[in-house]
């Protein structure tokens, strides 16, 4: 009986020191507070912390590594902790299966009797349709298999009244474009806000190389009840890449300015690539002049866009031309295809916009010019069309003014050539 007894008492010592260490081995992490974007949402009792969709959740949790606790009678005392790991997640948003909306910070080490504060940032989506969200807060001990510590919090999402994000931006010919040859850039927006954007400012710039191009676009509508997103995109915005520019990669910046004092601004990257244009010795340079790029025309009319393509490269080259338009008009060309000899040969094309009879308003077509199968400029076309017919009058003063145009665009394309001859002359008798 005495062994039976001395046996019980052995087992139960051994489990409180088994319980012990097994404590030990994990530590007492206690999460003190946490705070979101300054608040201690601790202490809301049944309020709810507002946050609205498109801001960041900064988040701080303060974190305590308790040094003893009784239990019992029982002492316990605490232990360092090495590769301890803070995570914060939010639930309740409709694409989490694709999006990760979470944060963690770096593994660390935690002495017992210490607090450690931890930041963490959440970036909120947009169009958050849940009325609330649930952030969890983790404590992970990464030497052990599950969590150590834990607690979550109720958040209330607000819609913003006035929100504005760009989506996506296309780039042409692409990510890459030859230095002096033009990069034509079609920016996506987004209107994720309760109201409608009267005007929207759009601008595309390559701080670096100091171009930029801005576009506007009004009216901007949000759909009713945000139950679909409402989408528009800017005309086509050229910047015109130096042609000394060096080869390398640069950043391309895009913002939208809304609702006086409100911007977002996305970053890209382009790669620009040798355009051998500014050593003037390109065996395919190419001077393209049209006039006048903008013009107004009544309905049912046609536009006659003059364009003269020089070769100032020393080898024959030829030259495609493709024009196109939206469903206001048709468009065609005298020319598809341009051969042109070497040193100045010159030829002009017409480019024809037939408009549309209950077309009006302001359009842009689009002439690319090609060389090789590559994209050596994109030209934008305006067209401002009156929605009234026009007559024959107008139509033949329209002709007189392309034909004048005409004859000032060669004099104008003569002089260059004169002048790069001289040029070339003297740089000759130079050397």
């Amino acid at each position: 009986m005495k062994k039976i007894l001395s046996l019980v008492a052995l087992f139960a010592l051994m489990t409180v020191l088994f319980a012990s260490t097994a404590f030990a081995d994990v530590g007492d992490i206690q999460i003190d507070n946490v705070e979101v974007n300054g608040v201690d949402i601790d202490d809301l009792d049944s309020f709810l912390l507002e946050v609205e969709e498109g801001e960041d959740l900064d988040i701080e949790v303060t974190i305590r590594n308790v040094a003893e606790r009784t239990d019992d009678g029982v002492t316990f005392y605490g232990v360092d902790l090495e590769n301890v790991q803070v995570e914060a997640e939010l639930f309740g948003y409709e694409f989490d299966d694709y999006v990760d909306l979470e944060d963690e910070s770096e593994s660390f080490d935690i002495k017992y009797g210490r607090v450690k504060v931890i930041d963490l940032t959440i970036p909120l989506p947009v169009f958050l349709d849940e009325v609330e969200a649930s952030l969890e807060i983790v404590i992970d001990d990464i030497n052990t298999v599950g969590s150590i510590a834990e607690a979550t919090y109720a958040l209330g999402i607000e819609p913003v009244a006035n929100g504005v994000a760009i989506e996506d931006v296309v780039f042409s010919p692409g990510s890459e474009v030859k230095a002096g040859r033009s990069l034509l850039t079609t920016v996506l927006l987004q209107n994720y806000g309760e109201n409608d954007e009267d005007l929207v400012k759009v601008t595309v710039a390559i701080p670096e190389l100091g171009v930029s191009a801005t576009d506007y676009v009004d009216d901007f509508e949000t759909e009713d009840n945000r139950e679909y997103v409402a989408y528009e995109h800017t005309e086509e915005l050229f910047l015109q890449i130096p042609e000394c520019a060096a080869p390398g990669q640069y950043t391309v910046e895009v913002t939208a300015e809304y609702d006086r004092y409100e911007s977002t601004t996305e970053r890209y990257t382009i790669t620009v690539l040798d355009g051998s244009y500014c050593s003037g010795a390109s065996s395919e340079r190419v001077l393209i002049a049209v006039g006048p790029e903008s013009q107004t025309v009544s309905a049912g009319e046609r536009a006659v866009y003059t364009v003269v393509l020089t070769n100032e490269g020393d080898s024959s080259e030829t030259y495609t031309l493709e024009l196109t338009t939206g469903d206001w008009s048709t468009a065609s060309l005298s020319e598809s295809v341009v051969v042109l000899g070497s040193n100045g040969d010159s030829q002009v094309v017409y480019a024809n916009v037939d408009v549309s009879s209950s077309a009006s308003g302001a359009h842009t077509a689009s002439l690319v010019v090609s060389n090789n199968g590559q994209v050596i400029e994109t030209i934008s076309l305006g067209a401002s069309v009156n929605a009234t017919a026009g007559t024959d009058f107008d139509l033949r003063n329209g002709l007189e003014l392309a034909l004048i145009i005409l004859v000032v665009l060669l004099v104008v394309i003569g002089l260059i050539i004169g002048f790069t001859r001289l040029r070339r002359d003297e740089e000759e008798a130079y050397y």
